[in-house]
């Protein structure tokens, strides 16, 4: 019997398998996401297409679905963070990098890279003075 509004598509009661995927294997964890989540794919482009736009990548899918955390938490980390060296504060964010998988790493760069850098004119500058 077919499914209803997709005639080539047959209804069953078959249960298929889908893998468990690391979160450090990100596009591919991020492409299972979206298979349990869209209904009737006909190909990869339909997972990326999410309100009729067709994202890059199926994270900024996942991102525009709201299946993602968001940063706010890694966000309030580091401004608690601001009275710290510059290079503590680059420490802790490599460490959110690495292990926490944070949802939107550019943006958590963006609104804290003028204080994890703030040294490194200070320490260039001594270097070329000797």
């Amino acid at each position: 019997m077919p499914e209803e509004g997709h005639p080539e598509i047959m209804k069953t009661n078959a249960i298929g398998r889908v893998y468990t995927v690391h979160p450090n294997n990100a596009e591919c964890f991020y492409l299972r996401m979206l298979l349990h989540e869209i209904r009737g794919p006909t190909n990869f482009t339909d997972l990326r297409t999410i309100d009729g736009y067709i994202c890059h990548t199926y994270r900024e899918a996942c991102q525009r679905l709201g299946l993602l955390e968001n940063d706010n938490h890694w966000e309030l980390t580091l401004q608690a963070t601001l009275t710290a060296s510059a290079e503590q504060i680059r420490e802790l964010f490599a460490i959110i990098l690495t292990t926490c998988n944070p949802s939107n790493p550019k943006q958590l760069w963006d609104s804290f890279k003028r204080n994890m850098s703030d040294d490194i004119c200070t320490k260039s500058d001594k270097l070329i003075q000797n």
